[in-house]
């Protein structure tokens, strides 16, 4: 029987864990073999993952090498630098070493990407020089087998090896299914992963490590990391004199990187870890570093809002924030509900304004589409796509929408 590949590496955001997980799960999975992570820091140039912080700390804690990674959104060079700019903020504000981490990652599978092989090769281009000028010597790029072929020239890109997802119905450990045109780097294999005994943390993304990049550092900030023992993160601020109010705690996270602090055993140790390690807060520009999701909130108004993407609608937007296409136009003062554009800022209405996690997720299908990539850009899996769509088969149409959360 043929041998399954390995979980040499995962990645991990706040889709696995809203406060990040705790150092216990990051050591059984070392336990088991995996040798590093990628953790998800930033999208666009608005958005950092609230559980970057913790995931790294806790990572570290582990022993685990800690890479990490950008959703991009770029159509400009402009925009690629500026994204790249957005990154590295995020990237010292969370605790990620340029110098000692692993590699960090531009993630490129959005849908509203240029269509032009050539341009998006030049802006990724773009954003990977942007982020070896700020002084990271380790640059990646992850990407669909099919789009990395089709989407961008990898004869162009500056670099090779890249980091692949390609999901065959079996895989085999060493025979990846993706095409690397350009140098085999990782293979992500399976957005359906658990560890055994885990399974309570759900899937994950699993990969295997072809080129060493992922896995295989040289120097790593786990060596010097002094591990966490048997004392409370309350207890470690009193013997150093430091106010272990609640208040104080929320301030420090914050300070590091840990957004939305209530106290959970793997903000604590994340933060104890940070403390214990002498690790000191980035020094960043507080007006560009703000942890934020990607709705945004006016202060003054506490007025929540949308920002309209590629092939969105006003009745599925309405359906994503469990709210009306009235309600919408009320409040945006729009006429025609077929009317709306790419990057619009809509209002959504105060009473829906709280839990966006929870909805309901729809995709309309774009010619060229299929499961296998649908799924590669909502982080899923096609049994799970087809499970909420009742598809019997893998055949799907332009402009089917399908359920896809």
């Amino acid at each position: 029987m043929a041998e399954k590949p390995d979980a040499d590496f995962i990645d991990v955001s706040h889709h696995n864990r809203q406060s990040g997980l705790p150092l216990a799960f990051y050591q059984m999975i070392k336990n088991s073999g995996t040798k590093s992570v990628v953790v998800k820091v930033s999208e666009g140039t608005y958005h950092v993952d609230p559980a970057a912080s913790v995931n790294i700390a806790n990572a570290k804690q582990a022993g685990l090498v800690v890479n990490a990674y950008h959703f991009a959104h770029y159509n400009s060079h402009l925009k690629a630098k500026l994204e790249a700019d957005w990154f590295d903020k995020k990237l010292r504000l969370v605790g990620f070493n340029k110098t000692k981490d692993g590699y960090v990652v531009v993630d490129i599978e959005a849908m509203n990407l240029s269509q032009s092989p050539k341009k998006l090769t030049g802006y990724t281009n773009t954003f990977i020089k942007e982020m070896k000028r700020l002084g990271y010597p380790k640059v990646d790029i992850y990407t669909g087998s099919y789009f990395y072929n089709n989407r961008l020239d990898p004869e162009s890109l500056i670099i090779t090896k890249p980091w692949l997802a390609s999901y065959p119905k079996n895989p085999i450990k060493n025979k990846p299914t993706a095409i690397f045109s350009h140098g085999k780097g990782a293979w992500q294999w399976t957005s359906d992963y658990y560890f055994l005994g885990l399974k309570n943390y759900g899937n994950f993304d699993a990969s295997e490590d072809y080129a060493g990049k992922y896995t295989k550092q040289t120097q790593s900030s786990t060596k010097g990391v002094k591990q966490i023992k048997t004392v409370s993160l309350v207890n470690y601020m009193k013997s150093k004199n430091m106010n272990p109010s609640y208040n104080n705690r929320v301030k420090l996270a914050k300070s590091y990187g840990i957004i939305n602090y209530s106290g959970t055993a793997s903000q604590n140790i994340a933060l104890l870890s940070k403390l214990k390690s002498g690790v000191k807060p980035a020094k960043v520009n507080i007006s560009n570093s703000k942890l934020t999701t990607k709705t945004t909130t006016n202060l003054k108004t506490k007025q929540t809002f949308y920002k309209v993407k590629f092939g969105d609608t006003l009745s599925e937007i309405a359906s994503k924030l469990r709210t009306t296409v009235s309600k919408l136009k009320s409040v945006n003062h729009i006429k025609n509900a077929n009317i709306i554009r790419i990057n619009q800022r809509l209002k959504i209405p105060r009473s829906n304004s709280t839990s966006l996690t929870t909805s309901k997720k729809y995709y309309k299908v774009n010619r060229g589409d299929y499961l296998g990539k649908i799924a590669i850009k909502y982080h899923t899996s096609v049994r799970k796509i087809k499970s909420l769509n009742s598809l019997k088969s893998d055949i799907i149409f332009p402009n089917q929408r399908l359920r896809i959360k």
